[in-house]
């Protein structure tokens, strides 16, 4: 049996996504994102390289360009994805490190001699279902904490909400959705951050926090697109923030079950969690724009980013939603749709790929554990807001 080092490359395991073009020569690996299903969405990948132990590789994505065809409206002057960044490198898949990377327009490419045989890389860590699993788990043994399973996903995946505190008819009731773009690791790390801050017994801010709130929170809305590794969609190729006008158990059972289970119980808040491949920034957008704005809305959300730029200097004031507020919101969109709907403060939280602008780590950027830091600064942040939520 030969043991000599031969290099593998793929990405076949839960929430992995490469396509390989050729491994070879190590010295120019070429690589390719691979398209949603149904969409021309693409942008993430994860994968591991096998051989690579004190192999200088150059690893090329030749098709990352191809991505930048899906750029949201208004981003014209905004720097792109894949422009000052890296590859996040990792050899126990828990401490990752940034891998700085150059962009030419079309190849997205970077060079690294790995210390050990091998080695995980994606464009952001993954938050992975055995650790979204134990966090349910762990979490459940709260005397504060229940677990309902809503419904189900395309593919037949349970997808479960936690409630945290009691209900009440006085309470107001707080919902957070995260990972509609299964992409975007970062609202794993900052929803588990936020929940065991609520589950710990001697924070005397949560006590009072939970006298005058109910939580309802969603890990997980696409977990079909996690474990599938998609950019954006989930199983059936539709992307799940442009379904809140009108879902179907078809094409979007995952909104469709949370939708009702809104209409249920009510909203006083929402925080829709996600991240964003360009900006250098943690930021929300607000529901100023829907048809509905009001005075009350607008003070909202301004006393609310407050609150949050005290409780953390990784919340940035002055970032506002990139391109500007159209005429007429899209109501499709989460946070649009369920503040037009319950005339609530409904915001849209987006973390960075990169880093932050007012503050650099040159080893690792945004990392698990600055979001996870940040997540659990969130109490202290709608403590500030609660009694005006209604």
């Amino acid at each position: 049996m030969d043991l000599s080092p031969t290099i593998t490359i793929g990405g076949n395991f839960p929430n992995g996504s490469i396509e390989v073009f050729g491994a070879d020569d190590p010295t120019n690996i070429r690589l390719g994102l691979l398209k949603d299903p149904v969409s021309d969405f693409m942008g993430y990948y994860h994968y591991r390289a096998s051989g690579v132990r004190g192999v200088e590789c150059t690893f090329r994505i030749v098709n990352a360009g191809e991505s930048l065809q899906k750029r949201l409206a208004g981003r014209e002057n905004v720097e792109d994805a894949w422009t000052n960044t890296g590859a996040m490198a990792s050899y126990d898949r828990k401490f990752w490190f940034r891998v700085p990377a150059q962009f030419d327009g079309t190849v997205f490419s970077f060079r690294h001699r790995p210390d050990h045989d091998v080695c995980f890389y994606a464009s952001w860590p993954p938050y992975s279902q055995d650790r979204e699993l134990d966090f349910i788990a762990r979490a459940q043994l709260s005397p504060r904490v229940g677990i309902k399973t809503i419904g189900q996903s395309v593919d037949g995946a349970d997808l479960d909400m936690l409630i945290v505190g009691a209900p009440g008819a006085d309470k107001r009731k707080c919902w957070m959705i995260a990972r509609q773009h299964p992409s975007e690791m970062q609202s794993g790390y900052f929803v588990e951050a936020f929940v065991d801050r609520l589950l710990d017994k001697d924070d005397p801010l949560v006590r009072r926090l939970l006298d005058r709130a109910v939580f309802y929170i969603v890990p997980n809305m696409n977990p079909d697109g996690a474990r599938r590794g998609h950019t954006r969609t989930n199983a059936a190729g539709i992307n799940l923030n442009r379904e809140w006008t009108a879902p179907t158990l078809e094409r979007s059972p995952e909104v469709f079950y949370v939708r009702a289970l809104m209409e249920e119980t009510g909203v006083d808040f929402c925080i829709d969690c996600h991240a964003d491949k360009e900006l250098r920034c943690n930021f929300l957008g607000g529901p100023l724009e829907i048809p509905s704005r009001s005075e009350r809305l607008n003070g909202l959300f301004a006393a609310f980013e407050r609150a949050w730029a005290a409780a953390s200097p990784d919340y940035e004031m002055g970032h506002p939603y990139p391109g500007g507020a159209p005429e007429t919101a899209d109501l499709s969109m989460a946070w649009n749709w369920i503040a037009e709907r319950f005339g609530c403060l409904s915001v849209l939280l987006e973390q960075p790929f990169k880093d932050t602008s007012w503050w650099q780590d040159p080893v690792q950027g945004w990392s698990p554990e600055r979001a996870t830091r940040f997540g659990a600064t969130l109490p202290t942040a709608l403590f500030g807001v609660i009694e005006k939520l209604r």
